[in-house]
């Protein structure tokens, strides 16, 4: 199996408990872990696994609850980011790839940078972000996949979002964020027609029609939801937003009894037969867009899809394979978290402690696998650190980078 078997009783009413202190040992311990280890290669410093990760981590402590018990966290992220600009790749392609590329460099720099009150270097990281707007514009421009969330549009549009959230920026950015959806959305049609599918609307990565969150149709969707495109009355959609929309339905009719998805189209039609139950490929990742398409198209099946997807992650979510965000403890734990924010209901909040808690389990620590990158923000312990910040303050969680509550343009 791929998981271990939830030990813990489920939420019978009452108030949700989290211990705030335990949780508190736990971060240290993790942040411990990642300023004590000099050992990581000069040229990780991609947000997924790099020290750019670990310098997003340390700016979440800052602005955190927990700062106060962490108060040096904007210094080290300084530090941290500053060594990923040391490594800035000369590739066209990663000027426009946020959490595999240099946008995701620049967009947390600056971030930093506007945190510590240096506006020269806030602007600067900007411009150099912004460099890849133009990649963006063509409708291929590498060869992994141009619209995902990794290295494609998806990605650049959803660092864009979280730089708005966290700085002012400039009142031209809504029509950057109009020009690379269309560009998605052209994209997405062209690929469609050429392959003559039934989603109106279709991409591939690696070659691979991938569903999910992590290379997948999933979170293009998602991106595209919180843009411009959606904003004022929906009562009378254009033919974006249909496609859009449609999209979102066809994708939810491949949701299987159990609540997960498939990973890819192709396996659309195995409705009992998806094991993956992660961020990446699965149930976890898709929350984020049917808790969005909830928010702004108010149906209720959408809600019940993501509902669904709790209660599968409730019986599965507790993976083998590490703490992390992608394909861990943590992720699955952010499930949740999502579920508490939109219904305000104490057992979600309850089973996203269990999830916590479930980090010190014996089992867990003796037998879960050690990630590829440990420390790193996708895979190892500094996106659990997120996830446990994210518990203090469950009214204001968001997985990092694809928060469906607050949209700033």
């Amino acid at each position: 199996m791929r998981y271990f078997d939830n030990p813990y009783e489920d939420y019978n009413g009452g108030e949700a408990k989290i211990d705030k202190d335990k949780i508190f040992q736990l971060i240290e311990k993790y942040v411990n872990q990642i300023l004590h280890n000099k050992n990581y290669k000069d040229g990780d410093v991609w947000i997924y696994i790099g020290t750019s990760g670990l310098a997003y981590m340390f700016l979440k402590l800052h602005q955190s609850e927990a700062s106060k018990v962490f108060p040096n966290s904007l210094q080290h992220a300084k530090k941290y980011i500053d060594h990923a600009k040391k490594y800035i790749s000369r590739k066209d392609q990663d000027a426009a790839s946020f959490l595999c590329g240099n946008a995701g460099i620049f967009a947390v720099s600056s971030i930093i940078n506007y945190e510590m009150k240096n506006f020269c270097g806030f602007n600067d990281d900007k411009k150099q972000f912004l460099a890849g707007y133009q990649i963006c514009r063509r409708i291929v421009y590498n060869s992994y996949g141009s619209d995902e969330i990794l290295f494609g549009r998806a990605g650049y549009l959803s660092a864009i979002y979280w730089m708005n959230q966290n700085s002012q920026q400039s009142e031209k950015i809504n029509d950057i964020i109009t020009d690379i959806c269309n560009v998605m959305i052209e994209s997405g049609f062209d690929y469609s027609n050429r392959n003559d599918l039934s989603f109106p609307l279709m991409y591939e990565c690696y070659g691979d029609r991938y569903l999910g969150a992590a290379h997948g149709i999933c979170s293009i969707l998602h991106m595209l939801l919180e843009s411009p495109i959606f904003d004022g009355s929906l009562e009378q959609l254009n033919d974006s937003q249909k496609a859009i929309k449609t999209c979102i339905d066809m994708y939810l009719e491949t949701q299987s009894e159990d609540g997960n998805f498939p990973c890819v189209i192709e396996d659309a039609e195995k409705k009992d037969e998806h094991t993956l139950v992660h961020w990446c490929h699965g149930g976890p990742g898709s929350i984020y867009l049917f808790g969005k398409a909830y928010l702004i198209f108010k149906e209720q099946k959408y809600l019940d899809s993501a509902i669904k997807i709790g209660e599968l992650v409730w019986v599965k979510g507790l993976l083998k394979k590490g703490p992390g965000l992608c394909h861990g403890v943590a992720g699955n734990g952010y499930v949740f978290l999502i579920l508490y924010r939109l219904t305000n209901d104490q057992k979600y909040l309850y089973r996203a402690n269990c999830f916590a808690d479930f980090l010190t389990n014996e089992l867990f620590v003796k037998k879960a696998r050690n990630p590829d990158h440990p420390l790193s923000l996708f895979e190892g312990v500094a996106g659990t650190v997120c996830y446990l910040l994210d518990l203090l303050e469950p009214e204001k969680a968001s997985f990092p980078f694809m928060d469906i509550f607050d949209r700033k343009f």
